[in-house]
């Protein structure tokens, strides 16, 4: 009981929001990762009545609910727990792959009507400049100055591309992260959960030994 609850405060690690931005100084003392990743226990069906419940004291709780439902009795065998353990990292992480491909998929949908919007402009321009009779000059001038506008504009997208990406791999690096410190921490409990779970399995059946010298 002594490590659970020198456990309790290691777990809390999400009250938290996957940083938004690579280097953003806004974001320099951000929590690692969103709430909804949180390997806690689930507790839908109370957030009715907690919603003036700050979020921080929220993730607290579950996860305290978590750690107290698997370890904080001797009722599970260690591999039951470690089994419920790992199903609950699998839906986080099934959650939040999912998360990262809507996100991307928004994105190149996003990418994709911004350029095609600009280049319908640039034809529409195209077409009116066309209709007027202009001078040698001032032709070249407005096809290079539409080659200069679509040179900016494709830089800019690949810029924002590659900064979605750069904070793309920064949110998985931080939720790896964030489940390895979760399973080293739930490993070393588990290791002293084990003890104790094979001391209880000793004693009863030193009891029942007892008992059945007697009869």
């Amino acid at each position: 009981m002594k490590n659970f609850i020198l456990l309790v405060p290691l777990i809390f690690l999400i009250s938290c929001q996957i940083a938004s931005h690579r280097g953003s100084e806004s974001n320099v003392n951000a929590p690692l990762v969103d709430p909804k990743y949180s390997i806690a226990k689930d507790r839908e069906e109370l957030d009715a009545i907690r919603e003036s419940v700050p979020q921080e004291i929220k993730s607290r709780n579950d996860e305290k609910a978590l750690m107290a439902e698997l370890m904080g009795e001797l009722k599970y065998d260690p591999s039951v727990v470690r089994e419920k353990f790992a199903n609950l990292v699998r839906k986080k992480r099934e959650l939040f792959n999912k998360d990262m491909n809507r996100s991307r998929e928004e994105f190149s949908k996003r990418e994709k009507k911004e350029r095609d919007e600009f280049f319908k402009e640039l034809e529409s321009d195209r077409e009116s400049f066309l209709k007027r009779k202009v001078d040698r000059e001032k032709r070249a001038d407005f096809f290079n100055d539409q080659d200069e506008a679509r040179r900016t504009f494709i830089a800019e997208q690949r810029e924002k591309r590659d900064e979605y990406e750069a904070d793309t791999r920064d949110k998985r690096k931080n939720f790896e992260d964030y489940v390895k410190e979760k399973n080293d921490e739930f490993n070393a409990e588990l290791k002293e959960y084990t003890v104790r779970w094979k001391e209880k399995e000793k004693l009863e059946r030193e009891k029942q030994e007892l008992e059945n010298s007697q009869n």
